[in-house]
């Protein structure tokens, strides 16, 4: 089995440790560590809630490696920048850009893999394969870190095969597979040419910010509808930038994510209160219940009435 050192584990060095397996304001945060390598750490990830503030050592010359498998991710950076990934995204950075940070999750869930590479550490020698293809360390960091840069790559393919087993690897094999995946996500990230790949972009902490406040104003009021254009001027942002943003955040488009929304609430209504399914409908800002019964049939796959008849049949057979 894989072991952590006490004394050279990169997570006890940041003071990361405390998040291993704990709930945290209202966070539940499982983290699993493995060093592969001294100097090279592989971390499963699964985070369930809202917000988790991350404050760890600005240690330099650490670099992180990020891969969203599940849900999203947004990360507000020690500069004040934003990224988002969403799944198969990858993200790289030093660590000392992200010591005074917080992670949301939009999704309310995230299950991912981080790799820390401690580049004054890591000896290039203990990889034969590594060490055949001269793998310059340094280069990497100059590659998608310079000047504290952070880089977001894009969902493909070819990122979806790298990371596709790694959290789904038996204990025993990992030794063995972990080692081989590095070296193969190494020399994937070396041989990657960046001029043929559009970079995801990374966002200012006040446009955000603005969007989260667009988005709670929606989700508060949803019976109404208000349009892009008039939240454009009630917020003072371009309606481009509006619809861009908003999708980086919460992965869909505004009209398709609040589609989404107000179908699951509806879904709670039916089952939580005694509404009739036109109340339902006027609630969430249908004057009309047939559209809103097929916009309802659409996301949930079945009627509102027989989502309602369901669900009260499973609470029956439970209380039995």
């Amino acid at each position: 089995m894989l072991q952590n050192s006490e004394n050279k584990s990169i997570l006890k060095r940041l003071g990361l440790s405390k998040l291993v397996n704990k709930k945290i304001n209202g966070i539940i945060a499982t983290m699993q560590p493995y060093m592969i390598f001294p100097g090279v750490e592989l971390v499963l990830n699964e985070y369930e809630g809202n917000e988790l503030k991350c404050e760890h050592q600005a240690l330099e010359n650490i670099l992180q490696i990020n891969y969203c498998l599940e849900g999203r991710l947004g990360w507000r950076l020690h500069n004040g920048d934003y990224i988002y990934l969403a799944e198969n995204d990858i993200s790289l950075h030093m660590v000392n850009n992200c010591a005074l940070s917080s992670i949301t999750l939009p999704l309310k869930h995230y299950k991912g893999i981080s790799i820390f590479i401690d580049l004054t550490e890591f000896d290039i020698d203990k990889s034969v394969v590594l060490k055949q293809m001269n793998l310059n360390l340094m280069q990497l960091k100059q590659k998608f870190c310079r000047n504290n840069k952070t880089t977001v790559l894009p969902a493909t393919n070819n990122i979806k095969n790298l990371f596709a087993l790694l959290n789904l690897v038996p204990e025993e094999y990992k030794a063995m597979y972990f080692k081989l995946k590095f070296e193969e996500i190494m020399m994937f990230l070396a041989l990657l040419d960046l001029s043929k790949i559009a970079e995801k972009q990374i966002y200012p902490a006040c446009t955000v910010d603005t969007i989260k406040r667009i988005h709670a104003k929606l989700i508060a009021n949803l019976e109404q509808r208000p349009t892009i254009e008039i939240l454009s001027k009630e917020f003072l942002i371009n309606t481009s930038t509006l619809k861009q943003v908003f999708k980086a955040v919460y992965g869909k488009p505004i009209a398709q994510y609040m589609k989404d929304y107000r179908m699951h609430e509806a879904a709670n209504l039916l089952c939580q209160t005694n509404m009739t399914v036109k109340e339902v409908a006027e609630a969430l800002g249908y004057e009309n219940q047939s559209k809103f019964a097929t916009a309802f049939k659409e996301i949930m796959q079945i009627s509102p009435t027989q989502y309602r008849s369901y669900y009260k049949m499973e609470q029956e057979k439970n209380e039995k």
